[in-house]
């Protein structure tokens, strides 16, 4: 008996053992965590309940706090509108924690309901910890006035232009950009001003665009702004049918490296232009601000020396704002000598005057048009040299070798000074320039674009 009582104790003892074990591990297989909606957006703008303007060709992205199952997580969502189910197309990053669903051609001025049901949707059985539903508005299939701008560098702020060389072959270039500008039922009724910033030697528009940004959101200017970021690709970043350039072509207004296009880079900004121009689309249209940093302001320096399109439209005010290059379009053969102090005509260095530096050998954008246009351009229009006090480092990708270069003065601040100098010396109450410092700052894009310094001068330009 005292056995057998022993033997039960026994069994009682694994029985709970084991159930305990079992228990456990059913616990632990139905309870792997809880995945959550860590932020969802239409086209980077953040898609809530009741969003209205949604337009008709957008990308949804959903991110969440972990990595998805991502047939459960298909099965789990649903877009439906009156007229019925839509097909949506799904793609996926940051290891799949992030869905991007593309949707296109959404009828106009039409509600539609996005759902994802409390289900695992999770890669190791997650579920999700609320279910979702949101309703949104597509724009009107008329004419939209105002939209809420694309404030984040990625692909949903993406445009494409599309040029067309002397052959009739059309040829691509992607630009971010914060309103869609070829958008063909629009009418913007509040954009009032357009920045276009030119990434540096690094190509990378979306840093600058993101840089920019950053900036009129906090002069709360991105209501009224169209900010513009183009992206001068190189080969490797290249799809068939894209402009493409080389290291230098591009900062230089050289034709696009792209077999046959015959497109210059100065084209491109003109073609943008040309657009925003339009009354029909852009009736309000007032201020135009192209800038650049490092090799973006020899871009724009060049631009604004070259180009044609600003007296296309003279009821756009165009300003130009070079920020701390080291090359400068010169209207006078003639460089600064530190030295003596005095501007001198240099002798033993033959490409001093080279283009970008001079008139000589000007790229294919300009034949027909004479050297004396290109000088009282430079000279006559409105342009902003911003310098940073601190870019004075004679290294890295400062040119000390070439003579041409080392001409223009020992750093890039110094080369600055210099051209501006030129300016005061020999065109005195002629010249359309100014100088601004930015102390304490050296060869910083960000530095410089979100200054106090340049926030204050781009609060003067704009509306």
């Amino acid at each position: 008996m005292k056995n057998s009582t022993s033997l039960s104790k026994l069994g009682f003892c694994c029985f709970t053992i084991l159930a305990s074990f079992f228990f456990a591990c059913s616990k632990e297989k139905n309870d792997a965590g809880a995945i959550s909606l860590l932020s969802i957006t239409a086209n980077s703008i953040n898609l809530v309940n009741g969003t209205i303007n949604v337009p008709s060709d957008v990308t949804i992205e959903i991110t969440f706090s972990a990595a998805l199952d991502i047939p459960k997580f298909e099965a789990a969502f649903s877009l439906t509108a009156v007229s019925g189910a839509v097909n949506p197309s799904f793609s996926y990053a940051n290891a799949s924690s992030k869905a991007l669903v593309a949707l296109s051609q959404l009828t106009p001025n039409t509600q539609y309901s996005l759902k994802l049901n409390r289900t695992a949707i999770g890669l190791n059985g997650e579920v999700l910890d609320q279910n979702i539903s949101i309703n949104f508005t597509t724009a009107d299939g008329g004419i939209i006035t105002e939209m809420a701008p694309c404030i984040s560098a990625t692909n949903a702020c993406l445009e494409t232009a599309v040029l067309t060389n002397g052959t009739g072959t059309d040829f691509n270039f992607d630009f971010y950009s914060s309103y869609p500008i070829f958008l063909e039922n629009a009418r913007w009724e509040k954009l009032k001003n357009v920045v276009i910033v030119t990434h540096g030697q690094n190509r990378d528009a979306d840093n600058y665009y993101a840089i920019m940004m950053t900036t009129l959101r906090n002069e709360n200017l991105d209501g009224n702004t169209i900010l513009i970021a183009p992206f001068f690709k190189n080969n490797a970043d290249a799809q068939a049918g894209d402009l493409y350039w080389s290291d230098n072509g591009w900062r230089e207004g050289q034709n696009a490296n792209t077999a046959s296009a015959g497109i210059s880079a100065f084209a491109v900004i003109d073609a943008i232009l040309a657009r925003l121009a339009d009354k029909t689309h852009f009736p309000v249209l007032k201020n135009v601000v192209v800038t650049g940093h490092s090799s973006g302001a020899l871009f724009t320096h060049a631009y604004a020396a070259a180009n044609k399109s600003e007296p296309l439209y003279p009821d756009l005010d165009f300003t130009y704002v070079i920020a701390n290059s080291q090359y400068f379009y010169y209207p006078d053969d003639v460089r600064y000598d530190e030295n003596s102090g005095q501007f001198v005509v240099p002798t033993g260095c033959v490409a001093f005057n080279h283009w970008p530096l001079g008139f000589v050998n000007p790229p294919p954008y300009l034949t027909g048009v004479t050297e004396a246009t290109v000088d009282q351009q430079i000279v006559g229009r409105k342009i902003t040299y911003l310098l940073g006090t601190s870019d004075t480092v004679a290294g890295g990708t400062l040119n000390t070798t070439d003579c041409e270069a080392v001409l223009l003065g020992a750093n890039r601040f110094k080369r600055g000074e210099h051209i501006f100098s030129l300016l005061e010396t020999n065109y005195p109450g002629v010249h359309n320039s100014q100088k601004v410092l930015v102390p304490g700052v050296g060869h910083d894009a960000q530095g410089m674009y979100q200054s106090a310094v340049f926030r204050g001068l781009l609060g003067g330009l704009l509306e």
